[in-house]
């Protein structure tokens, strides 16, 4: 042991030891590097993704381990950047021999980790961290995989619910960016052909920052929209919901807006946040029956004391996804791996998920409900959702 903590002094990118399967003789020991970008290590994301991936490892020892197969987990370091530090990435394939690479990333680290990975013939599975303002268009690589719901998906599914709202008079506020102003062209033009008698009142486009909502909720009212659709993200719906609902907003208007019903901006906005807000999710665990999420939550609830958020899921289905590439291919061999992969079908605690052969990207469901306080949870849920297959890509 005293070797090996040696050697992770001496490697740039910081490689911590994880978890260490098995010593017996003739186990197969199977490395997987997982990656983070430090310009995410202070956000809710990396320790979950983390936490789902160990949790995934350790099952997979529990069982395959009596098989002779084991894995072993191994983290790259917060600092330096494996975007700003190609080398530091390469030690961590090269010196430590990982076979697979997960990462929860940024947009900027994706790019030189999928062309290290593409040649040493590594497959990368990647949950991008902005995956409701990216696409990944034009940029299929042959070892990289999206593990992760699709920007698209969230769109479609929103703007298919929102259609099917009675309310005709609909406002738009986004953030002022250029995805921004293209997730809204894109919802004024969806939202047309579902639902031709659409009255577009009025849109607003924020520069965020922590501003003062006041005049856009004030330019929404007296548009008399009876329907508000915003796409701010996390932090700024955070800053909006709690100023609209001193001024009595959420009463006078029906409000969908995309990330409310992430875990994150749930629990961010607590006791504070207003209810019969329509918003979309990836992973309602609190609604889901199946016997697989039903697991999956106690499991992660009794090992961490949290709730699994997407990205926790999004590592342990990473996990899972290359296990069953494993044994579709009949090797651990990363070559054949990337191959099985593609048009991969595998069970994770959501049902079945598939990886797309022309872009690999996972096709991944989504859920649109409003939400409502409950006794069983400390912060809202939310209810009367409708499933929306990954068929909307």
């Amino acid at each position: 042991m005293a070797g090996w903590r040696k050697k992770i002094q001496i490697i740039a990118f910081g490689i911590l030891f994880i978890f260490l399967a098995s010593s017996a003789g003739g186990t197969e020991v199977v490395k997987i590097g997982l990656l983070t970008s430090p310009s995410e290590s202070r956000s809710a994301l990396n320790r979950p993704y983390l936490l789902g991936a160990e949790m995934a490892v350790a099952e997979v020892n529990a069982r395959e381990g009596k098989h002779g197969m084991q894995f072993l987990l191994v983290l790259g370091g917060e600092s330096p950047s494996p975007a700003k530090d190609p080398k530091a990435s390469r030690e961590l394939v090269l010196k430590e021999k990982v076979r697979f690479l997960l990462g929860a990333l940024a947009e900027e680290a994706i790019p030189s980790i999928a062309h290290l990975a593409q040649e040493q013939r590594v497959p990368f599975l990647v949950f991008p961290t902005g995956f409701t303002e990216y696409s990944p268009q034009g940029r299929k690589m042959a070892n990289l995989f999206w593990i992760s719901p699709a920007a698209e998906a969230f769109q479609r599914a929103a703007v298919k619910t929102a259609a099917q709202f009675p309310q005709k008079r609909f406002f738009l506020l986004a953030r002022d960016s250029d995805i921004g102003r293209s997730s809204a062209r894109n919802f004024w033009e969806e939202l047309r052909k579902l639902k031709p008698d659409v009255q577009s009142v009025g849109q607003a486009f924020s520069p965020g920052k922590g501003e003062d909502y006041s005049p856009d909720i004030q330019a929404i009212l007296s548009s008399q929209a009876e329907v508000c659709y915003s796409d701010l993200g996390v932090r700024e719906w955070a800053r909006f919901a709690k100023s609209a609902k001193k001024q009595g907003y959420f009463k006078k208007i029906t409000h969908f807006e995309l990330e409310s019903g992430s875990l994150e901006s749930l629990l961010g906005l607590g006791k504070a946040a207003p209810e019969g807000v329509w918003g979309a999710s990836a992973f309602p665990f609190w609604a889901l029956s199946e016997k697989e999420n039903q697991e999956f939550v106690t499991k992660f609830r009794a090992r961490t004391k949290l709730y699994p958020d997407l990205g926790a899921l999004g590592a342990y289905v990473s996990i899972y996804a290359l296990v069953e590439a494993m044994k579709k291919a009949g090797s651990s061999d990363p070559k054949r791996v990337v191959g099985a992969l593609e048009g991969l079908t595998f069970r994770t605690p959501i049902g079945l998920l598939a990886i797309r052969k022309a872009d690999h990207r996972v096709l991944w469901p989504i859920w649109c409900g409003s939400s409502k306080f409950t006794p069983d949870y400390p912060f809202a849920i939310l209810e009367n959702l409708k499933a929306f297959g990954p068929d909307l890509l």
